[in-house]
């Protein structure tokens, strides 16, 4: 399962230019610096930096695996982790706003049940639609503060606003027409027929399959309801994980406190330009080394160059460990699996059958 070749070239492009960044980034603040940084955090430092991204990945995973269940999916935990953590890889390792792996950790999962994989499918896109909703919670709440802050110059701020704003139309849109089943995605797949007649069939054939995932994620809030419930109560506790980041960083390098604000501000700021602006390269790699020096700049002026850029890269290699534990799985069990499953998952199957 090789990319195709141009495909191939924009990830080698990528990776260079963000290596590129990173050794500039490195030269200009000063490696030695950067890494004692890092040796001040002392092993009580590093167990809970790698403790708070297991945490998160921990929220994550138990969430899908509530959505599952809830449509009465029922798979061995172990199947569930090691399909999120092969999804969290490709997604972690291609520029593609965290969502490149999902459908890969959706046919790995619909390979192993009988049940449709338009089903399976909306589980996924809940989860993430869930983690998105309780980001937007928290982003709300930093945006408040970067606002009224006097500290964050203007032309920040409309790039703040327009962000946020961008963002929350989006979920907003999206869970109106979930929770109505106003089925918006469909008609505009259909629609799409009109235009490109060429293609009006495979279309119209895409826009049942679509009609028959958006009908079940509708039941998510009509008829699974508790289970998303609880399922967004995970979410939160997963995204308050990433929030306190800077918090275990700082607190076990420093002995710094961050105020509630600057939390919010730096979480908010965080996510809005390097999730959704700067996550050009694999990892963010180099791009966001760049931007946190500057983040840091605007809400904790106290914090060095060098720890911003530790601060960074800390929580990068324990995610790696994640990573790495995702694509060993993918590499052992899941790519065969796809391959051999790829057809069957079209129709319903005995699950005893493997």
């Amino acid at each position: 399962m090789k990319p195709p070749p141009r495909n191939r070239w924009k990830l080698a492009l990528s990776i260079t230019v963000g290596l590129a960044l990173l050794g500039g980034v490195l030269y200009w603040v000063g490696w030695r610096r950067i890494f004692a940084e890092m040796r001040a955090l002392g092993v009580a430092g590093i167990t809970g930096i790698v403790g708070s991204v297991l945490l998160a990945m921990a929220a994550w995973t138990l969430s899908w695996w509530i959505i599952l269940r809830s449509y009465g999916i029922r798979l061995p935990l172990p199947h569930v982790i090691g399909a999120r953590l092969s999804g969290y890889a490709i997604s972690y390792l291609t520029p593609t706003l965290y969502f490149g792996g999902e459908p890969v950790r959706a046919l790995m999962v619909a390979g192993r049940t009988d049940a449709p994989t338009t089903r399976v499918f909306a589980t996924v896109f809940i989860e993430r639609f869930l983690g998105g909703l309780s980001m937007i919670l928290f982003i709300l709440v930093g945006s408040f503060f970067a606002i009224s802050s006097p500290a964050l110059p203007w032309a920040e701020k409309r790039l703040l606003i327009a962000g946020v704003g961008f963002i929350t139309f989006w979920i907003l849109v999206g869970l109106i027409d979930f929770a109505w089943n106003l089925k918006w995605i469909s008609r505009i797949v259909r629609l799409l027929g009109v235009p490109f007649r060429r293609w009006r069939d495979s279309l119209g054939r895409a826009a049942d399959k679509v009609s028959e995932t958006e009908d079940e994620i509708h039941f998510a809030f009509t008829v699974h309801w508790r289970g998303t419930a609880l399922a967004f109560l995970v979410q939160l506790l997963a995204t308050f994980f990433v929030y306190m980041r800077p918090q275990v960083f700082f607190f076990f390098s420093s002995g710094q406190v961050f105020t509630f604000p600057q939390l919010s501000l730096l979480f908010t700021l965080t996510v809005i330009l390097l999730s959704f602006f700067l996550w050009i390269t694999p990892g963010g790699i180099g791009t966001g080394e760049a931007a946190i020096i500057g983040i840091f700049h605007l809400v904790a002026p106290s914090v060095s160059k060098q720890g911003a850029v530790a601060f960074s890269l800390m929580f990068k290699f324990a995610e790696s460990i994640l990573v790495a534990i995702g694509l060993y799985y993918l590499a052992q069990r899941g790519i065969a699996r796809i391959g051999r499953s790829r057809a069957p998952i079209l129709e319903p199957r005995d699950a005893d059958s493997e």
